[in-house]
């Protein structure tokens, strides 16, 4: 599974005038679907997911250390399995890293191995001090892009429960940026890309995708809404 945080290749953005997290760090998830999610959350660098059911119309806070890097996702219904978000089982992530370079966090929506739901995370009460949107700013998907045909995936009943990008569908080095086309310079965005890209403007739709979707700010406290 590709994690889409490159925070070496953002070691020159800075500028954000804002206290440094004190203590522990919280992410506060929110349910605003139709019906109750299944929430996954796993740190970068472990295997095994903590898995919650957050009821519709509810939320759930979770205490982090100061330091956590990792994601979060969700698929609908409170029951049965919640396999980790990848390319076999797609689903819209919101990525983490607190204390990232300059004890800055950095943070982004990914649709890197596809998606499933929409999605909006924000900090709380960052300290905002740029026009610039990429500076504690509110990255947000409000509603999924269109998925091709050969792209989605069924569950019961043949309803569509995610759609993977074109690395997970194809798997080609040209799609997935590997191989020789393993630097920003030799993978660039294709037509599927494109689309995600234009439906969804903030979140990561390749690989290499960083400056127009990772953001950066210094808050305490990370709200991740899905289906806002």
């Amino acid at each position: 599974m590709y994690t889409s945080l490159k925070f070496l290749s953002l070691a020159a953005l800075a500028g954000i005038a804002a206290a440094a997290p004190s203590g522990g760090a919280q992410i506060i998830v929110k349910n605003q679907c139709d019906t109750d999610i299944h929430v996954g959350q796993l740190k970068n660098g472990e295997s095994q997911a903590n898995n919650q059911v957050i009821a519709q119309g509810s939320q759930k806070t979770y205490d982090l250390p100061a330091d956590w890097q990792g994601r979060f996702w969700s698929r609908e219904g409170g029951g049965g399995d919640n396999p980790i978000a990848g390319a076999a089982d797609p689903a819209s992530l919101a990525e983490i890293t607190f204390k990232g370079h300059a004890g800055y966090d950095y943070y982004d929506l990914s649709f890197v191995d596809g998606f499933n739901l929409p999605i909006k995370m924000s900090p709380i009460n960052g300290n905002k001090d740029s026009d610039d949107k990429y500076r504690c700013g509110a990255p947000a998907c409000g509603t999924v892009p269109s998925c091709p045909e050969e792209m989605k995936v069924l569950g019961d009943g043949g309803k569509v429960i995610g759609c993977k990008s074109a690395c997970s569908a194809f798997g080609t080095d040209e799609m997935c940026c590997a191989g020789a086309h393993n630097t920003p310079d030799t993978c660039g965005p294709n037509e599927y890309s494109k689309a995600v890209k234009e439906a969804c403007p903030d979140a990561y739709s390749y690989a290499y995708d960083d400056t127009t979707s990772t953001y950066m700010c210094k808050a305490d406290t990370y709200e991740i809404v899905f289906c806002p």
